[in-house]
């Protein structure tokens, strides 16, 4: 009798050890799934802030624009000491991207106070086809190589949609930027630090040196000798579509050459959009007088 109740006191004490163990085992895994949801729930519980909601919808809208009618107005001035010289553009461009076709209304003026040079010009991914005009009529028309054009040309052909580079610019390196609503659209004004960092700084430069040929050679310098002031980008997009409707660029740049003498440029630039994702292939001139190597 005293042996059958040791065997029988050993084997509840077997028991309630596995009994404990497999508490304890359970006790543990239900605390890792809570840890699990409690993670869970904090991400699901990190709302994305308004601000960054619309960016990131503007963003993607100018990603899906294909085909628009874009006015713009350009206006460069480099200055240095008691010299200064400009160029500025009037842009009326209708454009397509697959394929690349593009028709633009162009006056360029070389110097402030000066007449303005205006132009039909024509693009088909590889050619440019120009008319100049004289007075309301056109004069001769000549076809070239999109390499051999002169950069001016070659800005307005090759970037009829120049904003939405800066939009990605802005956005890629979280520029910081207001947000406001006017008049059924948002309104998103990004101001570039007087001391950008270095990737934000050659991004900048990149797309800024496209629009003349002075910024771009001034900007192949070493990144330290360039500074900005006074730079701000903005966009205005549709509240409920976010496709953009216009946009404006105010930059100024000085950049310091070795021998310490500074070269001042003051970019400035706005434009609205039109018939977005509206406009049809433009058809390249059937004549041209002169074809230039």
């Amino acid at each position: 009798m005293k042996r059958k109740l040791v065997i029988t006191a050993a084997i509840l004490l077997v028991t309630c050890g596995l009994s404990a163990c497999a508490g304890s085992g359970n006790a543990k895994k239900t605390g890792g799934s809570g840890d699990v949801n409690a993670d869970t729930e904090k991400k699901v519980s990190k709302k994305v802030s308004k601000k960054d909601r619309v960016l990131s919808e503007a963003v993607g809208a100018e990603e899906k624009v294909k085909s628009a009618k874009v006015e713009t107005k350009f206006f460069v001035k480099h200055t240095s000491g008691d010299h200064d010289n400009t160029v500025s553009y009037r842009t009326e461009t209708e454009y397509t991207e697959k394929p690349v076709t593009l028709k633009s209304n162009a006056a360029i003026r070389f110097q402030e106070g000066a007449r303005d040079n205006k132009y039909i010009l024509y693009y088909d991914g590889k050619d440019l086809y120009n008319t100049t005009m004289i007075g309301l009529s056109q004069g001769r028309s000549y076809r070239q190589a999109i390499d051999s054009v002169q950069s001016n040309y070659r800005f307005i052909v090759q970037n009829p949609n120049i904003a939405r580079d800066y939009l990605k610019v802005m956005s890629d390196n979280k520029v910081r930027f207001d947000l406001k609503e006017e008049s059924g659209e948002y309104a998103l004004v990004f101001r570039v630090p007087e001391n950008p960092s270095e990737r934000l700084k050659k991004e900048l430069l990149e797309v800024l040196g496209r629009d003349d040929a002075t910024a771009k050679r001034l900007y192949s310098t070493d990144l330290k000798n360039v500074s900005f002031t006074n730079a701000t980008f903005n966009v205005h997009v549709d509240r409920k579509t976010y496709e953009p409707k216009s946009f404006g660029l105010e930059m100024t740049t000085v950049v310091a050459s070795a021998s310490g003498r500074k070269f001042t440029t003051l970019h400035s630039f706005d434009g609205k959009y039109y018939n977005v994702n509206k406009v049809e292939s433009q058809k390249m001139p059937s004549r041209v007088d002169e074809v230039l190597k």
